[in-house]
C-alpha cells in the first residue's frame, strides 16, 4: 500500500481500489473515498468529511470502529442525507467560490483527446472481433452473391441493369443502420464522462469520425471487388477505382446518418424506426422510382436530400458515360440496339461533369450529418452538466 501511495503522490498517478472490509492501515493511505449504494454515490470525498457528515446525522462513532466501517453500517442514513441536503463538500465548494462559474478544466489539448479517444475506439473495435470479422465476412458474401446473380450484367435488359445499381445503394445504406446500438451505448458512456471534463464531445465526434475512416475503406473495398467484375461493369482501372470511391462514401454518408440520428433517438426502438423511415423516403425520391420531371414541386426538396440520388447518378455516369460507356447497348430489338448510355444519360439529364459534383455533394452530406450530431450532443452534454 506504501508503495502505491508513493506512485500516486511522487509520479502523479490515479490509484483506484476496491475494498470491503477496510482497516485502519489502509485508510491512512486514502485521500478520498467513494461509497456506493446501488450504483449511486452517496459520498465523495475524504474521511474527514464522511466524519463530519456521520456527526452531522447525529451519529456517535465508536473510538474502536474506523469511520468508514462505521457509515458501511449506517448507510441507509447517508442516501437520506443525500437526497434531502446538499452534500458538505459542495457547500464548502459554493462558500469559498461564490462568485465563480463552473468550468470544467480539460487534462488534455483536443490533439491529445483526438489520439487517446481514437486509440480507444480501436481497442474496443478488436475486442469484439466476431462483430468486425463479422462485418468483412459479410461484405464478401453479399459482394459474391450479388456478383453472381446479375454476372454478366450486359445480357439483361436495360431496366435490370439500373435495377443493379439501385439494389446495390439500397444495401450499402442499409447495412450501416446497424451500428445504431452501438452509437446509443457509447453515447450513455459520453454523456458521462464528458459531464465530469475528461473530454471535449468534439474531440469524441472527431475520433469517432477518423477511425470510421479506415475500417469502412476495408469494407467498402471487400465488396467492390467480387461484385464489380462478377457483374463485368467497365473493365478500366478508372471505372474500378471511381466505383469503389462511390462505394466508400456511401458507407461513411450512411454510417453519419446513422450517427447523426443516433444522438437525437431516445432508445433503439425509435431510432431504428425512424432511420428505416427517412431512408425509405430517400430512396423514394432518389429518381429510380419517380423520374425527376414527374416529383411534385412541393416534393422536390426530397429529391435534393435523398442519399440515394447522389450515388445512383455516380454509379450510372460512371458505367454509361465516357468513351465506353456511351456506346455500350441498353435495350436492344433484333439485330439493333434501341438505346445507348450516351442516350439515357440524356434522358435523364445527366452530364459527365456531374459524377464529381456528386461526390462533393456526398461530402457536404458525411460532414454536415456529422456536425449536427456534435451540436446535438454538445446540447445534450451541457444539459447533463447543469
Amino acid at each position: 500500500m506504501s508503495m502505491l501511495k508513493s506512485m500516486a503522490k511522487d509520479h502523479g498517478k490515479t490509484i483506484v481500489l476496491t475494498i470491503h472490509q477496510p482497516g485502519f492501515r489502509i485508510l491512512e493511505v486514502f485521500d478520498q473515498v467513494v461509497l456506493l449504494v446501488d450504483g449511486t454515490v452517496v459520498h465523495h470525498g475524504s474521511l474527514d468529511l464522511l466524519d463530519q457528515r456521520l456527526k452531522f446525522a447525529g451519529h456517535s462513532i465508536p473510538r474502536q470502529v474506523n469511520v468508514l466501517e462505521f457509515s458501511i453500517d449506517v448507510i441507509d442514513t447517508l442516501i437520506t442525507d443525500t437526497e434531502s441536503e446538499p452534500t458538505l463538500d459542495l457547500v464548502e465548494d459554493h462558500k469559498q467560490q461564490p462568485d465563480e462559474d463552473h468550468q470544467l478544466m480539460y487534462a488534455n489539448s483536443h490533439v491529445n483527446e483526438v489520439m487517446i479517444l481514437s486509440q480507444r475506439f480501436c481497442y474496443n473495435i478488436f475486442r469484439t472481433k466476431q462483430l468486425f470479422i463479422a462485418k468483412m465476412f459479410q461484405a464478401v458474401v453479399v459482394g459474391l452473391a450479388l456478383g453472381t446473380v446479375f454476372n454478366n450484367l450486359n445480357r439483361f435488359q436495360m431496366q435490370t441493369q439500373i435495377g443493379f445499381f439501385a439494389f446495390n445503394l439500397t444495401f450499402l445504406l442499409y447495412s450501416s443502420s446497424e451500428s445504431l446500438p452501438i452509437f446509443l451505448q457509447e453515447r450513455r458512456i459520453l454523456m458521462k464522462e464528458t459531464s465530469i471534463g475528461a473530454y471535449r464531445v468534439s474531440s469524441y465526434s472527431a475520433a469517432n469520425t477518423l477511425v470510421f475512416i479506415p475500417f469502412l475503406l476495408i469494407v467498402a473495398l471487400l465488396y467492390t471487388i467480387p461484385t464489380y467484375f462478377l457483374v463485368g461493369l467497365r473493365s478500366d482501372l478508372d471505372g474500378f477505382l471511381y466505383f469503389a470511391l462511390v462505394v466508400w462514401l456511401v458507407l461513411l454518408m450512411s454510417n453519419s446518418f446513422t450517427a447523426c440520428f443516433s444522438a437525437l433517438v431516445p432508445n433503439f426502438m425509435i431510432g431504428i424506426s425512424v432511420v428505416a423511415g427517412i431512408m425509405g423516403a430517400f430512396f423514394l425520391f432518389s429518381g429510380y422510382f419517380i423520374s425527376n420531371d414527374d416529383i411534385p414541386k412541393y416534393w422536390m426538396f426530397m429529391h435534393y436530400l435523398s442519399l440515394f440520388r447522389y450515388p445512383f447518378e455516380c454509379f450510372l455516369i460512371n458505367e454509361f458515360g465516357g468513351s465506353k460507356g456511351r456506346w455500350r447497348c441498353l435495350e436492344r430489338f433484333e439485330d439493333g440496339c434501341l438505346v445507348y448510355g450516351d442516350e439515357f444519360l440524356r434522358k435523364q439529364n445527366l452530364k459527365e461533369m456531374q459524377k464529381w459534383y456528386n461526390l462533393g455533394m456526398m461530402l457536404v452530406f458525411i460532414f454536415g450529418y456529422r456536425f449536427l450530431s456534435l451540436l446535438v450532443l454538445c446540447y445534450k452534454s451541457y444539459r447533463s452538466r447543469n
